[in-house]
């Protein structure tokens, strides 16, 4: 007698699948529909089995206890959303084999969509399945699922007849015992090894303690070598110490050279092309003639004569002055100042009377 699986209704638990496995086992244990419902009872659990507890009266028949299990538990649009994802990035993962890969996802494929055509579930079989059964399969016309699965199992055999690799090389300074005895397990092979391992370096210890002691003189002169061996092998290589100039020449910035601007003519002047003064930005004249620059100048001017003046009078008042009052060569002129550039070359000749004074 065999016995379903228990359905529980936890979330992620399809109704229709356990009812499909249901109703497998009952067809091979024969039961009518009266022994399926008398023994539903007994393959559930949790919150089924409370439902089932609850609306025990209600249900006088199997038909009306699957109609209320699937309407309960069974919402077909969300297992069917979950199977799709799942199809979407369902892939062979590592270590399964290619038979169990192609079952599931026609599985998801079934559950998806019953009439789904064969070229879609070949389309869902390609793009997870193991990338070097995925290069050999490239060069095949596959249509349906059966081609798929023969093309297969045709690479799964050709990969098991293939002579592969020695799964470890012994190293060169290992003895080869494995080669005197028939054991190929592993676990085997490392106990051995490591006995010998132990075995040489005990003896190795043995011989050296048999040995003569060396004297304190030849002790103090090895342990002095082994110290001083990594500096006299590998001196420390000391990096000059760079100058300010080197550095600066090795970070320096490229100067970006920007083209002149271009001067900006029409904003001093005016539509109708008069000019317009920079000092006080009146139209009609220039900077040069500006009336209200020229005022200023002059007022700096007066300031200053009027202080030499009253300088000048205080001195005059002084008893003890030593300064001899000399009339200010600018009484009398104009107030406004004539300024003479200086000649660029030196004056070579001189007055008469000077040139008598002199001599």
């Amino acid at each position: 007698m065999e016995e379903p699986s228990t359905f529980r209704g936890a979330p992620g638990e399809d109704p229709l699948k356990w009812l499909k496995e249901y109703d497998r086992v009952a067809n091979f244990n024969k039961w009518d529909d009266m022994m399926c419902l008398a023994n539903v009872y007994f393959f559930l659990d949790g919150t089924a089995r409370q439902w089932y507890v609850n609306n025990e009266d209600a249900l006088d028949s199997w038909e009306a206890f699957k109609n209320g299990l699937s309407g309960l538990f069974g919402d077909r649009q969300k297992y069917t959303r979950r199977a799709e994802e799942q199809l979407k990035c369902r892939a062979q993962r590592s270590g399964e084999s290619t038979q169990s890969y192609i079952q599931s996802v026609l599985g998801l494929c079934q559950e998806v969509n019953p009439l789904m055509k064969e070229d879609e579930k070949v389309s869902h079989l390609m793009k997870g399945v193991a990338e070097d059964i995925y290069q050999a399969l490239l060069t095949r016309e596959i249509n349906d699922t059966a081609s798929f699965i023969k093309w297969c199992n045709y690479i799964e055999d050709m990969k098991q007849k293939r002579v592969g690799r020695p799964r470890f090389e012994r190293l060169p300074n290992v003895v080869p015992v494995a080669s005197l005895t028939d054991e190929t397990d592993l676990v085997s092979l490392i106990r051995t090894i490591v006995r010998e391992e132990v075995h040489r370096l005990v003896n190795q210890t043995q011989e050296s303690l048999d040995s003569d002691p060396q004297s304190l003189e030849e002790i103090v002169q090895d342990e002095v070598e082994r110290v001083l061996a990594p500096v006299s092998t590998n001196p420390t290589e000391t990096r000059p110490r760079p100058t300010y100039a080197a550095v600066t020449r090795k970070y320096r910035s490229p100067v970006q050279k920007f083209p002149p601007e271009p001067r900006k003519t029409d904003v001093w002047r005016t539509a109708d092309n008069r000019p317009v003064c920079f000092h006080c930005g009146r139209p009609g004249h220039v900077m040069r003639y500006c009336r209200e620059r020229k005022a200023v100048f002059d007022n700096c001017r007066n300031r200053r004569r009027n202080f030499d003046d009253v300088g000048t009078e205080e001195e005059i008042r002084r008893p003890n002055s030593s300064r001899r009052f000399t009339p200010s060569p600018t009484r009398g002129r104009s107030p406004i100042r004539r300024y003479r550039s200086p000649s660029p070359y030196r004056r070579s000749s001189q007055s008469p009377g000077r040139r008598s004074e002199e001599n």
